[in-house]
């Protein structure tokens, strides 16, 4: 069985690195029970377009917040109050040579 994240008391154990996205398209969803998140976003060789999405289902996706477009970096978002069973990052843009990596921390 998965792990769920947000349960463990211990916050290193409530933390999830999704696969590197190379290419438009959605990582695999995680499971959690929490509310709050925070999203480290690390963009490489330039403009990606992405959004955070949860869904309840695991089938019908909605998006925490508009699509955010970021330049090569590191950036990070904060969320409280979300209601979601499971949590993915999808890119709308991501060009050839680009590329999107996120780390999750949830309570």
């Amino acid at each position: 069985m998965a792990r769920i994240l947000g349960l463990s008391g211990d916050l290193a154990d409530n933390i999830h690195v999704f696969d590197t996205l190379t290419a438009v398209g959605a990582t695999a969803a995680v499971e959690v029970q929490a509310s709050m998140f925070t999203f480290q976003h690390v963009v490489t060789g330039g403009n990606i377009t992405f959004k955070e999405q949860g869904s309840l289902d695991g089938t019908n996706w909605y998006d925490l917040a508009d699509a955010k477009t970021k330049g090569a970096g590191t950036f990070v978002d904060h969320y409280s109050g979300i209601m979601a069973r499971y949590i993915r990052i999808n890119a709308t843009i991501l060009n050839s040579g680009h590329t999107l990596s996120v780390t999750m921390a949830c309570t």
